[in-house]
């Protein structure tokens, strides 16, 4: 498996956690611990989201939460995601090209 594809099934295995507490938030709960989404396969950071949030980074498939820092530019193709949002706690990022198009695929 190449470290793209490791990268890749990390990110679907967070956000698959993130979605089952997304469902915690339609229950009336302000906030949820979201793991953070980034490439980093050993990273178990926890980010605070509101659903108002969490909807904003599901607005598209291809974007995820991580915290500040958390931004591939330490892999072999650094250009696979940009940073579209920052928040003090926590940024949104998308995948591009071919990254894109397989995050996509795995929602």
């Amino acid at each position: 498996m190449s470290q793209e594809e490791r990268i890749a099934e990390n990110e679907a295995w967070y956000r698959s956690l993130n979605e089952r507490k997304a469902e915690w938030l339609k229950g009336g709960l302000a906030a949820a611990g979201f793991r953070c989404e980034c490439w980093r396969t050993d990273c178990g950071e926890r980010i605070q989201l509101s659903n108002r949030q969490w909807e904003e980074v599901r607005s598209r498939p291809t974007r995820f939460a991580v915290l500040p820092g958390h931004v591939a530019t330490d892999v072999e193709e650094a250009d696979v995601e940009e940073v579209v949002k920052e928040y003090p706690h926590f940024w949104i990022i998308e995948k591009r090209g071919e990254a894109g198009d397989d995050a996509a695929k795995r929602e």
